[in-house]
């Protein structure tokens, strides 16, 4: 083996194994988030396992903190948002439609408002100040695992 070869080889075994570590935390994580929304919905009086049903979920969680009606609302806007999005570009002549690349900007920035209220909602609906909220816009995994494994009660819909 030349010199070249032994330090490619040296180098792809350090990216390897960076790439291994990174993933073993990535999934640590994962499990956590999953027990974190586990323990938060059976705070609130949900069997757990709504939780890690996906899109259940987000609506099981609009109706613990806001209301159902709102999911709807939400999910609306990020379909709406995505097939516009198909749109924005035309395929064959790769000319761009304005209007509808605005209409796919104004979804998604209200499908992130909408997002954000939902945030504040949970902090409040656990009795947790507004400034938990922005942690929650700003770090959701962390304040996340703080809702699922500290002291917060569920004390329901805040207005």
């Amino acid at each position: 083996m030349t010199e070249q070869q032994a330090g490619v080889a040296a180098v792809a075994g350090v990216l390897g194994g960076m790439m291994v570590t990174f993933m073993a935390i990535s999934v640590v994580l994962a499990v956590l988030l999953i027990i974190a929304h586990w323990k938060m919905f059976t705070k609130a009086g949900q069997p757990g396992w709504k939780s890690i049903i996906p899109i259940y979920s987000d609506y099981v969680l609009f109706d613990l903190v806001w209301d159902a009606k709102n999911f709807f609302i939400y999910l609306a806007l990020c379909v709406c948002t995505y097939v516009l999005s198909m749109f924005t570009v035309n395929a064959q002549t790769g000319e761009s439609n304005m209007l509808v690349s605005f209409l796919c900007l104004a979804g998604g920035i209200a499908a992130l408002v909408w997002w954000i209220r939902l945030q504040l909602k949970t902090a409040a609906a656990y009795g947790k100040s507004t400034g938990f909220g922005v942690g929650l816009i700003l770090l959701p995994n962390i304040f996340t695992l703080i809702l699922g494994f500290g002291d917060a009660q569920y004390v329901g819909p805040q207005e």
